[in-house]
Parts: C-alpha cells; structure tokens; sequence
C-alpha cells in the first residue's frame, strides 16, 4: 500500500497576518527610499513591491507618513531606551558610543527619518530625554545640551550620508569634542 505524504496547514492568527503584513510594506518602503524622494513614492508602489493589496495597506496605515511615524516611534524608543542609563551621564564618551552605535544598528530606520525630514526631530528630543532623567534643570545645563546634541545631530547626519566610514569609537571622540566642561558631571 502506498502511503501519501500529509502536509500539514497552519493558519496564522490576525495578529501574525498583519504582522507579516506590516514588515512587508516596511521592507517595500525602505526599499523604494533608498532610490526615490519620499515625495516621489506612491501607495501603489508601495503595495507592488511588497506583494500585498490596497486594502491591506489600508488596514495596517492609513498613509505612507503612518509607516515613517512608526519607524520614528520604534527608532526613538531604541534610543531612549538605551540612553536612560544613569552610568552615561558620568561617562558621556560611552553615551556617544552608544548613540553612534544605535544609529549604525539602526541606519536603516535613520536614513527613512532623514529621507522623510524627521531625523532631525528626533534628534531634537533628545535633550528632553536627558534632561528628565537629570537632578539639575539649570538654564546653562538646559541650553548646553541642547546646543551640544544640535551640534552632535548636525554631525550625525553628515556621518549618515557620508556611508558611516568612521567608527563608533571615532564618532565617540568626536562628540566629546561638543560636551561643555560644565555638563561633565
């Protein structure tokens, strides 16, 4: 007798269906920005190259800008994430480390931000990060850091759309050179 081979069929749940979903229009999306302007990319693209349909797309974002708010909202959470630890803010040579390697790790995302106008928004909060993790809220404290990561997020993308040829630990170097000596706890 012979004996048939049995495939066994696994749906997938809603969740993991729109999961897959979402991640494809992601991968399609940073795809697509790394040959076009934001401006230029069209849903219909979008949905093409990540093999789903309108109404899929529709289901998961309600616009393109949706899809860049959410690798926003997931590269922002990265970096905060990362940074809120206390021991940076005696050592800020390991804190640029870490800010330099989270957006290597991430330079996809961050290219998406640039390419969308949002990095520098997100680079811009983080000041507040800091400063709500830090006893002192001094005007020169406030402003230092401020004019300090304006001047790292500045650095920051030119060594995005430079390809990151230097290393975290150069980068590192170079961000010390922007800490005041009053913010060095």
């Amino acid at each position: 007798m012979e004996k048939k081979d049995t495939v066994t069929v696994r749906h997938l749940s809603n969740n993991e269906a729109n999961r897959i979903t979402r991640e494809s229009i992601c991968t399609a999306f940073l795809e697509i920005i790394m040959t076009k302007d934001f401006d230029d990319i069209s849903i219909s693209e979008i949905v093409r190259r990540a093999g789903v349909s309108r109404q899929s797309f529709y289901r998961n974002y309600g616009s393109k800008e949706d899809i860049v708010l959410e690798i926003e909202s997931v590269f922002q959470t990265e970096l905060s994430r990362k940074m809120k630890d206390p021991a940076y803010y005696k050592n800020p040579r390991l804190w640029f480390l870490e800010f330099f390697s989270t957006l290597r790790k991430n330079k996809a995302a961050a290219t998406i931000l640039y390419k969308a106008d949002l990095f520098e928004t997100t680079i811009k909060k983080i000041p507040l990060w800091i400063e709500s993790d830090m006893a002192a809220s001094a005007a020169d404290i406030h402003y230092g850091i401020i004019g300090s990561m304006g001047a790292v997020g500045a650095i920051a993308i030119a060594w995005l759309n430079d390809g990151m040829k230097e290393s975290d630990e150069e980068m590192a170097d170079i961000g010390m050179r922007f800490v005041p000596d009053h913010l060095m706890l």
